[in-house]
């Protein structure tokens, strides 16, 4: 019930429900309160337009990517553990071609890691969602392209969300050296979770959104990352909640 409970709530306060809320609120009140209304229907586009808005976007995002340096080999490295996000099935295109933008960074993040630990366990995770296929498979085949041999894989196709993955990986990796690859904005409260399960995982931050255009510059890009990293503030907060 909580995992459908955050996914809703999450879905409802995103700018673009939320700024269709607030217009729709603004439909609604025009009789009855009329500067208010007014109001509602003005803030949903400002709303939108200051998040597309270069200088926004980029500080909410780099807020959240600044903590963490890129991985760099050293240390020696048993279970590289790559969390996992999306994918769309599509039986005649590479599993590569499969995977969302942010699921492929992660992945090929984790066989950079890999590939500097050959001996060492990949393991990639994630449920089936609405896809038929688990997300989790995708991602080992997706990896076995890439090179890395089926042995050296691990899934857990149950896992839905960054909470389930690490609770898994605790079992599975004890106190082996891993390092946790995953989104750049992602990293604090994925690192957080794994340390709960008492993993002392090193970070290697991908898939970076902090990227600058223009000052004075509009996009749906900057709405883009705005979103997602809003989507990581609510994260934060959640887990800050149940805490």
């Amino acid at each position: 019930m909580g995992f459908w409970l955050k996914k809703a709530i999450t879905a409802m306060i995103l700018p673009v429900p939320l700024a269709c809320l607030l217009v729709l609120a603004g439909v609604m009140l025009r009789r009855r309160a009329p500067r208010l209304a007014l109001g509602l229907m003005v803030a949903g586009p400002a709303y939108l337009l200051l998040l597309s808005f270069s200088p926004v976007s980029t500080g909410l995002a780099n807020a959240l990517e600044a903590h963490h340096s890129s991985w760099q080999p050293g240390a020696p490295v048993e279970f590289v553990l790559v969390l996992g996000n999306a994918h769309t099935s599509h039986p005649e295109r590479p599993a590569t071609a499969q995977l969302s933008g942010t699921a492929l960074a992660r992945l090929l993040e984790g066989v950079r890691v890999w590939r500097h630990n050959p001996e060492a366990t990949l393991v990639v995770s994630g449920s089936r969602g609405a896809d038929p296929a688990p997300h989790a498979e995708m991602m080992r085949l997706a990896a076995m392209e890439l090179g890395v041999p089926a042995e050296r894989i691990h899934t857990f196709p149950e896992a839905r969300d960054t909470e389930q993955e690490a609770r898994f990986s605790g079992a599975l990796v004890g106190q082996a050296p891993a390092v946790l690859v995953t989104s750049a904005s992602h990293m604090d409260r994925a690192l957080l979770l794994y340390q709960r399960q008492g993993m002392n995982v090193t970070p290697a931050p991908t898939d970076f959104m902090a990227q600058p255009t223009r000052p004075w510059y509009f996009s749906a890009r900057n709405l883009w990352v705005s979103q997602r990293a809003l989507h990581e503030y609510l994260g934060q907060l959640w887990l800050a909640i149940k805490s």
